[in-house]
């Protein structure tokens, strides 16, 4: 085996096994387990060691607190939420480039998701800090698991092939590209929070979720280049729940389930490891499959019925995020401009 396909093997095998623990014993959030997990075995790297694992952990939980900070005091106050909300989404933007790895999304998931819930109930707002929590340390025990059970070595080696060589590092933003690219993805987040919060939109929440972790890693989502491609993962994860679902209501069961989910997480490991320019695409395209999944096979009631709505929303999310980006970068584009003819004019 090649090394793409033992890793396209370790993603697929670790996601169904996550998702038939998940879904077998249903505690609180439990679908997004697998989603931690594909996260974590996405990544094209080894084992990143426990230090590197709590250090995420860390970012979530400071972000989950933060989270909570905002649902308990702030929640019922939009004229400090909403700056308040500017403030957090600037720290964590900026801080992006010098985060681990993934840390920016997780903490941003527990900003936000965190007062969505105590909208609804105090006590719901504490419950989801501890279940995410336990949801992350079960994505990065599948990882350290799969990794040890499936390592990298398992791959045949050509003796005549080059020595790999390591990646260089991605060189880090100056500050003022930093501070740049913070700002736009402060404001997209910020502006579908305001309107979230205005229009008291709970039903629409997975939305707002949505736009501020796609608008979460400025130093690669803060351009209309990337968010297209967002875009088009999660028209391609909308597709792929569309047939799991219906395949799903036709056979309702444990076992179907499981079989089907492999199945679907053979096709997207096969292109996530591939190394094309796509792969990217596909991967998030992995993560809206999942969340997909697990808000429509819920014990809610109500998970069916508002199937279409769930990714319309995420659609909605990336077209959003779009004419965000586009209309932002035009602003800031024309300021700076118009303070070139104003400096022309003062030397003439």
């Amino acid at each position: 085996m090649t090394l793409p396909v033992v890793r396209a093997l370790r993603l697929s095998i670790g996601v169904t096994c996550a998702i038939a623990l998940s879904y077998g014993v249903n505690w609180p959030l439990s679908y997004l387990a697998p989603l931690f997990v594909a996260m974590f075995l996405s990544m094209p790297l080894p084992w990143i060691g426990w230090k590197n694992a709590f250090a995420i952990v860390r970012r979530l939980f400071i972000g989950l607190l933060l989270g909570l900070v905002v649902a308990e005091y702030f929640i019922r106050m939009p004229l400090v939420c909403v700056p308040l909300y500017a403030l957090i989404f600037f720290y964590i933007f900026y801080n992006d480039a010098k985060a681990p790895p993934l840390a920016t999304i997780f903490m941003t998931m527990g900003v936000t998701m965190v007062p969505i819930l105590g909208l609804q109930a105090i006590m719901a707002s504490h419950l989801v800090v501890g279940y995410l929590l336990i949801n992350m340390l079960t994505g990065l025990f599948f990882m350290w698991l799969f990794h040890m059970l499936m390592p990298n070595s398992m791959a045949k080696v050509d003796p005549n092939a080059p020595k790999p060589q390591r990646p260089p590092a991605k060189p880090i933003p100056s500050r003022e590209e930093r501070a740049r690219l913070a700002l736009v993805s402060t404001i997209v987040a910020t502006s579908a929070v305001l309107l979230f919060y205005s229009l008291n939109l709970v039903q629409y929440s997975l939305a707002m979720i949505y736009i501020c972790m796609m608008a979460g890693a400025p130093t690669t989502n803060a351009s209309v280049k990337v968010m297209t491609a967002n875009t088009k993962a999660c028209l391609i994860g909308g597709i792929a729940i569309v047939i799991a679902y219906n395949l799903l209501v036709a056979v309702p069961k444990y076992w179907f389930l499981i079989v089907l989910c492999f199945a679907i997480g053979l096709i997207f490991s096969r292109q996530i490891m591939a190394g094309k320019p796509s792969s990217a695409a596909w991967s998030s395209g992995f993560t809206t499959f999942l969340v997909l999944l697990g808000s429509s096979t819920s014990g809610d009631s109500s998970a069916s019925s508002n199937f279409y709505l769930r990714i319309a929303q995420v659609l909605f999310a990336g077209l959003f995020c779009i004419l965000a980006i586009v209309v932002i970068e035009h602003m800031i584009q024309k300021r700076k401009s118009g303070k070139r003819w104003w400096q022309l004019s003062r030397l003439s």
